[in-house]
């Protein structure tokens, strides 16, 4: 090898080195799931705000249409972020639909990351414990004349700073129901969600899944507890706050 390439080669090797962990993450897909009776998630067409591409107007679906002590939610699963650091969640945020339930628990966003002493860990962003929204203003319209309202982890447009750590897994969940114990609860049971952000990439649309906007994530409901671990890399029980 001449002195050009050994040059070249030393180059290269200076701006992999250099180069953010998140400039190699994959396409980042967000799967529509849950588990359990009567619950799951699923993007539906002419309930959203405007999509980025299309005319669909989706908007991501949640339900759980049972008691809320039964064993089951709605779950939407981020894939492409783990193993990166968590210093690449930036921001967490959805637009909620105010017809929907939006409780301290549920829908709620799920961060699990390893920290430097080996520790796992979980953080929970609750839609109204821990996401907060812009101002009373902070409203839009969509076409069918469903109103959403944005809701952010920490402060809407100031950067978010997680614990520093490696990322595990990151999801939705919802897992509030219409009754507790048979008593009803007066939630309802269900929640739409859009424009949803983690980190730099947005969904305002099934199509919005990376380089694969026909994957199968755009169309799964509902799946086997063993489905959904093995989709989310972790044990079922990660998704829940301890008790």
């Amino acid at each position: 090898m001449g002195k050009l390439g050994l040059v070249l080669v030393s180059v290269l090797f200076g701006l992999l080195l250099a180069a953010p962990q998140s400039a190699f993450a994959g396409p980042f897909i967000l799967h529509p799931s849950g588990f359990g009776e009567h619950s799951y998630s699923s993007w539906k067409g002419s309930e959203g705000l405007p999509d980025n591409t299309g005319n669909k107007d989706q908007a991501l679906y949640f339900q759980k249409m049972t008691d809320t002590t039964t064993f089951a939610a709605g779950v939407a699963v981020f894939k492409g972020f783990e193993g990166m650091s968590t210093e690449a969640i930036t921001a967490l945020e959805f637009w909620v639909g105010l017809d929907g339930h939006c409780g301290a628990g549920a829908p709620r966003f799920n961060v699990r990351y390893v920290d430097a002493l080996g520790n796992e860990n979980t953080l929970f962003f609750g839609c109204s414990s821990g996401m907060t929204p812009t101002d009373p203003t902070s409203t839009q319209m969509a076409p069918n004349g469903r109103i959403f309202e944005r809701r952010c982890a920490g402060v809407c447009d100031v950067p978010l700073f997680l614990p520093p750590g490696t990322i595990r897994s990151v999801a939705i969940v919802f897992d509030e129901g219409t009754t507790t114990l048979g008593v009803p609860t007066g939630f309802a049971g269900f929640a739409f969600l859009d424009n949803i952000r983690v980190g730099d990439h947005t969904w305002t649309s099934a199509s919005d899944n990376g380089n694969n906007p026909d994957s199968t994530a755009n169309t799964a409901e509902t799946l086997t507890l063993e489905e959904l671990e093995a989709l989310l890399g972790e044990p079922i029980g990660s998704l829940f706050p301890e008790t």
